[in-house]
């Protein structure tokens, strides 16, 4: 079978009507690439018992696709604002290593220790901080 270009909302469509591995065999790929297809398009997939639950005559929710990315996206902001807590941006660091040189204070060979908070002592933070000369 010749593969064809889906559109996000085709495929939603697509994998809330039938199982998965039915329109894996319809596409001619494999049900792991309508999965990875899924997750890069950001389409949410039925959780696991959802088709057991529809044979069992029960009518499952499906979720708005539009808020389903609303809530990738928010858990992706999420997620980098973890990642970077606690790093200087450019111009914090500039600052550090500007007030870091007025205070005299040697950081080393490897200046990038200073651009986490964990890295700077603690006396060394609180005197650049307040300006106070050592």
């Amino acid at each position: 079978m010749t593969h064809r270009k889906l559109s996000r909302e085709e495929l939603f469509v697509l994998v809330w009507e039938r199982p998965t591995s039915e329109i894996a065999v319809e596409l001619g790929i494999s049900d792991v690439a309508v999965g990875k297809l899924c997750r890069k398009l950001q389409v949410p997939k039925p959780p696991r018992g959802y088709w057991a639950r529809v044979v069992a005559g029960q009518k499952p929710p499906r979720p708005a696709l539009n808020a389903f990315r609303d809530d990738l996206e928010e858990r992706r902001r999420c997620t980098q604002q973890a990642r970077t807590a606690g790093y200087f941006t450019d111009l914090q660091s500039r600052f550090l290593e500007a007030a870091l040189k007025e205070l005299r204070v040697d950081i080393g060979r490897n200046e990038n220790r200073a651009k986490h908070l964990s890295h700077l002592n603690q006396d060394i933070a609180a005197q650049v901080c307040s300006g106070v000369q050592i």
